[in-house]
Order: C-alpha cells, then sequence, then structure tokens
C-alpha cells in the first residue's frame, strides 16, 4: 500500500489540484479516457497516476469533499437539486420564447425525478434489503 493510500490527508498541491480537476471534468460528462489524457498532460504527469487517483477516489474523494456521513452528501446533492428547480423556474417565469419555457419545465420535471430518486429510493432499497435478508434466513414478516 502506498502513502497516497495510507494518508490521505498529505497531499501535494498538484496532486490537489488535479484530483479537483479530476472531479470537475468527470461533473461535466467527460470520459475517464479524456479526463486522464487531459490531467496527464496539464499537470506533467504519467496517465497511470491519473488512472490511479480513479482506483483510489474512495479514499481521496470524501476527504477532499467533506463528506463525513451519506446524510451530508444526501443533504449537497438535494441542494443542488433545489438550485437547479429554482434557476429552471425563474426562467420559465421571465422568459417570453416558448422554446425556453418548455426546456425549462423539462429541467424542473427531471429535478423533482431526481430529487425523489435520491431521497425516496434509498430507504425502499434498505427495506428491500432487510426483506431480502429475512426471506434468506427463512423468516419472513411483512
Amino acid at each position: 500500500m502506498d502513502k497516497e493510500q495510507t494518508m490521505p490527508e498529505v497531499v501535494g498541491r498538484d496532486q490537489l489540484s488535479r484530483r479537483m480537476e479530476l472531479l470537475k471534468l468527470e461533473g461535466l460528462g467527460f470520459s475517464q479516457v479524456e479526463i486522464v489524457k487531459e490531467l496527464s498532460q496539464k499537470f506533467g504527469c504519467s496517465e497511470r497516476q491519473v488512472y490511479r487517483d480513479f482506483e483510489n477516489r474512495g479514499v481521496w474523494q470524501p476527504v477532499l469533499q467533506n463528506f463525513a456521513s451519506r446524510e451530508e452528501v444526501l443533504s449537497k446533492v438535494v441542494n443542488r437539486y433545489e438550485q437547479i428547480y429554482r434557476q429552471a423556474s425563474l426562467k420559465l417565469l421571465t422568459s417570453s420564447q416558448d422554446a425556453i419555457k418548455l426546456g425549462a419545465l423539462s429541467i424542473m420535471l427531471k429535478a423533482n425525478g431526481l430529487l425523489f430518486e435520491a431521497v425516496v429510493l434509498p430507504e425502499v432499497f434498505g427495506r428491500l434489503k432487510v426483506l431480502e435478508e429475512k426471506a434468506a434466513k427463512g423468516v419472513f414478516v411483512p
């Protein structure tokens, strides 16, 4: 195990910048191959190092983004969906163009659906898992 995996708090400035850029590019929808090529050129490191960042992200991403718990992650996601909804709602109310209004409605609908998935589905899956475990033991209580 290398130093990077055991001591995520000891990170160089270039490494920190590279990882922040990785998250940004991934959030913008770039593929892993595109991100690796871009970051290895930009930061003058090997492609293998960027792939290693992807492989070890379970160690550094929560630290980097200050995620202490699932609830904090969920709160950030919910806040982002609400912000997207508000911005789309503002466009819907202030635009005079029908195409923009339709686009805003579409975004609002998607944000509502994603918000529902983020908040409700984990609870449903948790309950389903408990039922599956009980069924596997031969104990089934509805």
